[in-house]
């Protein structure tokens, strides 16, 4: 290592082994001002901005270095989550209008960025970017009007696998049941991001009646500002949704550390009807149980994805016709199908809710806020219902056409983040 200065090189140091180290100048006001145009090519170091600086002849201009941001703009910059992107485009020097800006569908490839399968492709997910910081992947879209008496729940792979997930590329019908990617894969992704504090936790929950064009507007009926909304038909966009959409939920602590665990209908607990019973409960409206097993129910969240409040919390999202309800409780993490994630026991199909409104043994719920139902492991589906058009999730039992047993609006999405 050693200093040059000939005719044609003008350097601090260069070494083989380390590289060339330009002249440093703390700030524009002193950069060097006696170049003229045969001096095009100067460089030097700004050491406030640092950043490398190239006299072009005229002027300086200053060179940053940009990496290729995994936007999800097309399939080869394609991210494992929206969340990923919110952070990749925050890192990269964007701003949340920026952020805001891709809302609709964007590349995703959760399989692979999650290590579950290196060879899958990135497919269209639609993205909401925007609401309570944005960073949400569509996971499930169900629409009612694809529900017969016979089959109106998920399958029991619902939510945890790739199940016509094309369609997830927008908010409207398909022609299908229900639309989904597996949930697992974007918990695992989230949940590396940052400091390991903030993804991978979270669901929202929403619902329109909008088939056509439907964008964020049309499931957007909450203003955010109520912690007892009482479920009601209100006007969204160009159409309705419910009082309380969306709503968000948070996984419980041990499916975020295990994902597996997740909604597993075959699993050893699952008790379906005539199954073992308890009592044993978390309850979702609890301070102190969302801090020691996860889960609870929230009307907000905060304007920041990467600090999230768990203060919001929604005080009747298990009886969400009335203004108020007995509890947010559920089946405790560690018992029975609460193992799962599922929140009631000893009944047929499996079930996860905002809460059962229910003391002692948890076998029901009365008209959670949102309820998503599976055929379980001994091939049944859900047969208990929920208040008049007041739920965002699937149907819950027959007839379908009774408003006791169906969502109150046609379209339901549960995004994660």
């Amino acid at each position: 290592m050693g200093q040059l200065n000939t005719g044609q090189i003008q350097v601090g140091r260069v070494s083989s082994t380390v590289g060339i180290q330009f002249a440093g100048f703390a700030g524009e006001n002193q950069y060097p001002t006696n170049l003229t145009s045969s001096d095009a090519g100067f460089m030097i170091y700004d050491t406030d901005q640092k950043l490398l600086a190239i006299w072009d002849g005229t002027e300086w201009s200053t060179i940053k270095a940009t990496s290729s941001v995994l936007d999800g703009s097309s399939p080869d910059k394609a991210a494992g989550s929206a969340l990923s992107i919110l952070v990749d485009v925050i890192a990269g020097g964007g701003t949340q209008a920026d952020v805001q800006a891709l809302e609709g569908p964007l590349w995703l490839n959760p399989a692979s960025f999650s290590g579950q399968n290196s060879s899958a492709a990135p497919f269209q997910v639609w993205c909401d970017m925007t609401t309570q910081g944005g960073g949400w992947t569509l996971g499930i879209k169900y629409d009612f009007n694809q529900a017969t008496s016979g089959n109106y729940g998920l399958q029991n792979d619902g939510g945890v696998s790739y199940t016509n997930n094309s369609g997830l590329n927008s908010l409207s019908p398909n022609g299908y049941l229900y639309e989904c990617l597996n949930i697992r894969d974007i918990i695992r992704v989230n949940k590396a991001l940052g400091d390991g504090t903030f993804g991978g936790r979270w669901m929202m929950h929403a619902c329109t009646d909008g088939v056509s064009n439907v964008s964020r507007q049309e499931y957007t009926g909450s203003g955010f500002n109520n912690n007892n909304p009482v479920s009601s038909s209100v006007g969204a966009g160009s159409s309705t949704s419910l009082s309380h959409s969306p709503m968000f939920t948070q996984f419980h602590k041990n499916v975020i550390q295990d994902p597996a665990r997740l909604w597993n209908t075959q699993g050893a607990n699952i008790t379906n009807s005539g199954g073992s019973q308890s009592s044993t409960y978390q309850d979702y409206q609890s301070s102190s149980d969302i801090a020691t097993y996860g889960g609870g129910t929230f009307y907000a969240l905060g304007s920041d994805a990467t600090n999230p409040s768990e203060s919001f919390i929604m005080t009747n999202a298990s009886n969400v016709t009335s203004s108020s309800d007995t509890s947010g409780r559920v089946l405790r993490q560690d018992t029975l199908d609460g193992n799962h994630m599922f929140s009631c026991c000893a009944r047929e199909g499996s079930v996860y809710c905002s809460g059962t409104n229910q003391t002692g043994v948890l076998t029901g719920h009365n008209s959670p806020a949102m309820q998503w139902g599976w055929y379980s492991k001994d091939g049944t589906q859900q047969t208990y219902g929920f208040g008049s058009n007041s739920t965002i999730g699937t149907c819950c039992g027959t007839p379908i056409s009774n408003s006791n047993r169906r969502p109150g609006k046609r379209m339901n999405y549960m995004f994660v983040r």
